[in-house]
């Protein structure tokens, strides 16, 4: 009996590819349904581990994933790790670059880091998809109002529509909702209520401190009008669905892996449906190197194997979908003369976004239970800045001075129970209750693990072309390749959405009861990179070639056979969660390929 390939997963036998994708995530994994469906030949490459070892049979899914905090906060089990994979950071170009153990690093396994995730899926709406014609629209309409990055100041922001609306794709934000098995409601007034399809399945038990938060939440008023919690849509089943059982909330579900596949990762979704099918194979511990290409036409790409030999696999046409920084790097690894693969337009590796996070906490006298449930079950979605039903940006009277502030979504939370790596390292190094009784009284009562409840907004970053990947000049990763520089900047459009809703923030956490409200600094302020872990931009989509690196179908505008369906192809970053909207744009991509129609 012939032993299997090493690192391989689905049909070994298959020689000959329709499409190479880079990358197994929510972009990769949805696009290898879709083109295998369509009766594509698929291989895909991933640079991680595999933590699935039957993913590619009938039999019931086995993972490795479990509840164990150190494999996923101390031992790198899915992360990068930054020793070997470097990358560095500056705040301007006219800076020099260092190495930051953190640049935005995503888990990378079979699957993608949605697995690593709390897998929260809101659709944007239409506001998004339009937001300079709508903002400029409403600039015209109320003399007085000033937007940064609009109008004198437009220069210092680089935003632009979408090439395609929220109608466009809303028939594939309801296939992505099936194919991910989301739970949710249609109680968010701000959510569009243009929907083909019902969600899957209702939302499940709610999280107590989400009730706090909620009870608070609505004691508070806005502008005159009460504010609308709601519950968070997610991928994370509160049913059986899809051979997947219920989730347990068994409370460490942000950061970790799902020991019963209740959440939807696009391993036991998507990719496992790909594999399935007989027309997928999946390469992992495969870390692509370049794209061979003609300048025009790609006819390969050269990876590392697990072994850390170089490998060359070929195919018709090619995705990238390795997350924005490393489709991006990819390009410019693959380009020649300097300058990146697909870059007539200068813009591959600009219009770097990340979610303009403002963590607002606070302590409850009694326990919030944060271990218990999905880490979010209910947000707020009042503060993204559209009116109700999302179709329109909202104008505010600010004491008789029209203001439009684009915040985001906001999550209700709180820690999950992390007494070593997270809990025990503040008390040790910044409390420094290390031994003896203090220490044994401050593990029991468990300040920080089971009274801190708070609020993050993820908030819309404005688009600039100084926000940016290229590969950096001197440093490189174990492989010999130069590493991502990431260049980011934030803009007055984002922080000054913060100035203006973090005091309401704080006071819904006082309505609901909590003492020393604070806002916690988590982002590029504290003079390093986000500490969001939602990348996109630099490879935008447009229709205009000058001004964008992929046409409306995904494609590179200067490369024939080349594509992108990660986070990599948005325009704007909305002001909420992103995943459900990559999975939605590479369906839409992948379908277009295929020539079939969403399901």
């Amino acid at each position: 009996m012939a032993k299997k390939p090493q690192d391989v997963l689905g049909n070994t036998s298959l020689t000959q590819f329709d499409v190479c994708i880079v990358g197994s995530g929510a972009g990769g994994g949805t696009a290898a349904h879709v083109l295998t469906a369509g009766g594509k030949n698929v291989l895909v490459l991933e640079a991680g581990p595999n933590l699935y070892p039957d993913l590619d049979k009938a039999k019931p899914i086995t993972t490795l994933h479990s509840n164990d905090e150190l494999k996923y906060e101390s031992r790198n089990l899915i992360d990068q790790i930054s020793m070997l994979e470097p990358r560095t950071f500056r705040f301007d170009e006219g800076s020099a670059a260092a190495v930051n153990a953190d640049v935005n690093l995503l888990p990378r396994a079979v699957g993608g880091a949605f697995q690593h995730a709390d897998c929260k899926t809101p659709r944007f709406t239409a506001v998004d998809f339009l937001l300079k014609t709508k903002m400029e629209a409403a600039i015209s309409a109320n003399p007085g109002l000033a937007v940064p990055g609009f109008g004198s100041d437009a220069a210092s922001a680089n935003f632009a529509d979408w090439p395609f609306t929220y109608d466009d794709l809303e028939p594939f934000y309801s296939e992505a909702e099936q194919l991910y098995g989301v739970q949710g409601d249609t109680s968010n007034p701000f959510a569009s209520p243009v929907r083909s399809k019902p969600y899957p399945m209702p939302p499940g038990v709610p999280m107590y401190l989400s009730l706090v938060i909620k009870a608070g939440a609505e004691m508070t008023t806005f502008f005159g009008s009460p504010l609308h919690p709601h519950p968070f849509p997610a991928a994370i089943t509160s049913q059986f669905y899809d051979d997947r059982p219920p989730c347990v909330d068994c409370g460490l579900c942000s950061g970790f892996g799902c020991p019963n596949n209740a959440k939807g990762s696009p391993a036991v979704t998507t990719l496992r449906k790909a594999l399935l099918s007989g027309r997928c194979q999946l390469r992992y511990n495969a870390h692509v190197s370049r794209l061979v290409n003609t300048g025009t036409h790609v006819t390969g790409v050269e990876y590392f194997d697990g072994q850390g030999s170089l490998q060359t696999a070929t195919a018709d046409a090619f995705i990238l979908a390795a997350s924005p920084i490393e489709s991006a790097r990819l390009c410019f690894l693959s380009g020649s003369n300097g300058d990146a693969l697909g870059n007539s337009s200068g813009q591959v590796g600009r219009n770097l976004m990340f979610h303009f996070q403002t963590n607002v906490n606070a302590f409850l006298p009694n326990r919030v239970h944060g271990q218990r449930g999905r880490a979010v079950t209910h947000g707020l979605s009042d503060f993204r800045g559209v009116m109700p039903g999302g179709a329109e940006i909202r104008v505010l009277d600010d004491g008789g001075t029209p203001r439009v502030a684009m915040g985001g979504i906001c999550e209700f939370g709180g820690p999950q129970g992390l007494p070593i790596t997270e809990d025990g390292e503040t008390y040790a190094f910044s409390l420094g209750v290390r031994y003896g009784q203090a220490l044994k009284d401050v593990m029991r009562d468990a300040p920080l693990g089971q009274h801190l409840f708070g609020m993050i907004m993820q908030a819309e970053d404005a688009p600039q072309l100084t926000n940016r990947v290229d590969l950096d000049p001197t440093v490189q990763d174990v492989f010999g390749l130069p590493v991502p520089r990431v260049t980011y900047k934030n803009h007055p459009y984002e922080t000054q959405a913060r100035t203006f809703y973090a005091p309401f923030m704080h006071q819904i956490l006082t309505n609901a009861g909590g003492t020393h409200v604070f806002t916690a600094p988590c982002d590029a302020l504290l003079g390093g990179p986000p500490t969001s872990r939602h990348i996109l931009g630099t490879l935008r989509m447009g229709s205009d070639p000058a001004t964008s690196v992929l046409n409306p179908q995904g494609r590179f505008h200067d490369v024939d056979n080349l594509y992108a369906c990660d986070g990599s192809t948005f325009v704007t970053s909305g002001g909420w969660n992103p995943t459900l909207t990559i999975m939605a744009v590479a369906l839409k991509i992948a379908h277009g390929i295929a020539g079939t129609q969403p399901g």
